[in-house]
């Protein structure tokens, strides 16, 4: 390759690694100092919901909730919505809060296929805030006690039902 060459790419190489950077500060608007963290406060929101209403954390304060991020092509979060859908059958006492990250309403209808749910499932279209929450992957569980204090965060989905029910307990 003659130097001119190598030059021309180099510089090509550079400009690429430069958007990328961008790209990547861009993606994690989110700094560890400003991401929730554990025992502290979880920040509040305000979702529309699919039953056509909003839901507002703060306003669940004196309840225990478990806010689960998750969208309709992860197909780990498809499954773990199973034994989310069950511990909000069993703890009434408890709210269980899908947020669906990313996608619109017609495609989380469509997957749901007019099946009513236990939980509420929030829409989060615009993704703020699962960047509030500095939602990086998914599935991403918040654990949120009756103070609205965050206890416990699950990145990834659960690998048993006792290690849900762990993070749960840490909750009640």
């Amino acid at each position: 390759m003659s130097a001119r060459r190598l030059k021309r790419w180099l510089a090509g190489a550079g400009l690429l690694l430069g958007v990328f950077a961008l790209a990547g500060s861009a993606m994690s608007c989110t700094s560890p100092e400003t991401a929730p963290q554990l025992d502290k406060q979880a920040p509040d929101f305000t979702l529309d919901t699919m039953g056509g209403t909003e839901i507002t954390l703060s306003e669940l304060r004196g309840t225990p909730v478990v806010l689960h991020f998750w969208a309709v092509y992860c197909t780990a979060c498809r499954m773990e919505l199973v034994d989310f859908e069950e511990l909000a059958e069993q703890n009434g006492d408890m709210a269980v809060i899908a947020v669906n990250t990313g996608e619109s309403r017609s495609k989380v209808e469509q997957f749901f296929g007019g099946y009513e749910m236990h939980f509420t499932t929030a829409l989060d279209e615009d993704t703020l805030v699962s960047y509030q929450y500095n939602v990086r992957y998914i599935p991403t569980t918040y654990f949120i006690d009756r103070k609205g204090i965050i206890r416990y965060i699950k990145i990834g989905a659960f690998t048993s039902e006792a290690e849900l029910g762990e993070a749960v307990e840490s909750i009640r």
